[in-house]
């Protein structure tokens, strides 16, 4: 027996139930299950990163639909990328179990949003899990693959960042990996054609498959019920666990009757009706939308039950942000405002992270010959610099203050030339990484050059997705074992996207930015530079035989 985090948990649930394909796009909380799985697996599972969710999104459910059980990772913003492949792949899914794990950040603790991906889920129409435990972590992964093999239909497991980083507690250790299943494809044209003769029949399919799980989530062993008393909690996924823990400081066990929800779509309707009946008042804990507390609402009203739902639609929880203690005894006081409820640290909540650049970082130099060249031509005032997701929003700190604004990955490119085209006064920087470049963003690059923009791109290559944990992407020389390849180059893809003026030189010498930068801005059309520097943290000294991780 050993103590493992929930990501490991997780990374063995999906060894559980006889995973043989791994792909997704780096993004905590997910990425940590991705590195979970390479420590623990050897042959017979094929893991890799790929360029964008999308893409990682349709190389998984294509290796599900030659029946080869496949594992999706990413986060609550990449979902959005990969929506359009999953609003189709639930009309016609493979024999090979799919499992999409997505891992959402309350409180945007690592992300530009605080995004509810149950509601994408919902909207798509696929089964949706969430672990009510780190401990139950395991299970509900391999429980989503035999669902998923079992009705023929993509499942949802979703995550958060808390749960994902808590100790899942002493587990059996993992013994064996399931014996790889041999490819098949079999050609059966109308059940693979999605096509619009097809999607009602599909579509009608998909409800009747939804009714069978339904049915299944009736008696899910991993949705539990304890205590008693005239006042109820509905705790919702990894909430559930947080519950449990402020419950365990109260001086006496308080009279509630707490149900642990993991089954969020379709929900188990009669069963929630058993549990309401009876109840004065119900409070649901969740985390962030108020996504099961509309539902109950409107399951209470149908089954003529007139008891009061609170939640954050109420105003008993907050609105926005992770549900931390503070607010789970706000919500306990809203049921039983006499009980002698725990004290418990209601400071200010902690803001995320601000770490800087790394002293060795090659952006230092890069920013600072940057900002050096825009000092001279008029200031910071006569320029406006945009950013995105990556290592740089780490020189968002002083001194450098590097943005002037910063949205989604891949952004960075199209917003400058969003600014250009109306017609703003000052000069465009677009800024770039190499990972998000090849993600999202050279499809910008080339619509500004299809449009004659004027503006001034600038692609960091440092050959490593850094920020989150040194993964490699389609630029790094090794995959994500480990094994030599030939990386993408960038500067041949500028030049294709009908970029002339595209220029490559290292981060060590600053004169040579500067004259770069210069020559950029004064180009008068669409230029791109490309500073080519292997990141000194997960790129050893730009070696060769240098490994990705550090562990």
């Amino acid at each position: 027996m050993t103590t493992i985090s929930g990501s490991q948990a997780l990374a063995h649930g999906a060894l559980d139930g006889g995973v043989q394909f791994v792909t997704g796009y780096p993004g905590s909380p997910s990425t940590n299950t991705v590195d979970a799985l390479l420590e623990l697996v050897g042959e017979g599972v094929r893991i890799e990163w790929a360029i964008n969710e999308k893409s990682a999104f349709d190389a998984a459910f294509g290796a599900s639909l030659a029946g080869v059980p496949s594992l999706l990772c990413l986060k609550s913003v990449g979902l959005n990328v990969a929506l359009d492949s999953l609003m189709v792949s639930n009309l016609a899914p493979g024999d090979g179990a799919f499992v999409i794990l997505v891992g959402d950040d309350p409180g945007g603790w690592g992300s530009q949003n605080e995004e509810d991906s149950r509601l994408l889920a919902a909207a798509a129409e696929v089964p949706l899990l969430e672990p009510v435990s780190a401990g139950d972590a395991r299970a509900t992964v391999h429980r989503a693959f035999q669902l998923s093999e079992r009705f023929k239909i993509p499942v949802v497991v979703r995550i958060t960042r808390a749960l994902s980083v808590a100790q899942a507690g002493p587990v059996p250790e993992l013994t064996s990996v399931a014996r790889p299943r041999p490819a098949r494809f079999r050609r059966q044209p109308e059940r693979f054609n999605v096509l619009p003769v097809h999607v009602v029949a599909f579509h009608q399919r998909l409800q009747a498959t939804l009714a069978e799980v339904q049915s299944s989530f009736a008696d899910w062993p991993l949705n539990r019920q304890e205590g008693q008393g005239a006042k109820g909690i509905i705790a919702v996924g990894f909430a559930w666990q947080k519950l449990a823990e402020v419950l365990g400081q109260a001086p006496e066990p308080a009279p509630l009757r707490i149900l642990a929800l993991s089954t969020l779509h379709p929900l188990p309707e009669e069963a929630l009706q058993r549990f309401l009946a009876g109840l004065d008042a119900v409070l649901i804990l969740e985390e962030t939308a108020p996504y099961l507390e509309v539902q109950v609402q409107a399951l209470a009203q149908r089954a003529g039950l007139g008891l009061p739902v609170y939640g954050r639609t109420s105003g008993h929880i907050p609105r926005a942000g992770e549900l931390l203690d503070p607010e789970i005894v706000q919500g306990l006081e809203s049921l039983l405002p006499d009980w002698p409820w725990p004290s418990v640290d209601s400071s200010p909540r902690a803001m995320p992270s601000r770490q800087p650049l790394c002293d060795d970082c090659p952006y230092l130099p890069t920013f600072r010959a940057l900002l050096e060249v825009m000092e001279r031509r008029g200031g910071r005032d006569a320029f406006i610099v945009t950013g995105e997701t990556g290592c740089m929003v780490r020189a968002q700190l002083p001194p450098l203050e590097i943005m002037d604004l910063k949205y989604g990955m891949g952004s960075s490119i199209g917003l400058a030339a969003g600014l250009a085209r109306a017609g703003v006064p000052q000069k465009i920087v677009a800024l770039s990484g190499d990972s998000a470049f090849l993600h999202s963003g050279l499809n910008e690059l080339i619509d500004s050059a299809q449009a004659g923009v004027g503006m001034l791109v600038v692609i960091l290559a440092n050959e490593i997705t850094a920020l989150s944990g040194g993964q490699p992407h389609p630029a790094s020389s090794r995959d994500a074992t480990g094994q030599a390849r030939h990386p993408v180059e960038l500067a041949p893809l500028a030049r294709a996207a009908g970029v002339e003026h595209v220029t490559v030189l290292g981060a060590e010498d600053g004169s040579l930015l500067q004259a770069a930068f210069e020559h950029g801005l004064d180009a008068g059309q669409l230029a791109v530079i490309i500073v080519q520097q292997p990141c000194p943290r997960w790129v050893a000294n730009g070696s060769p035989d240098a490994p990705y991780f550090d562990h």
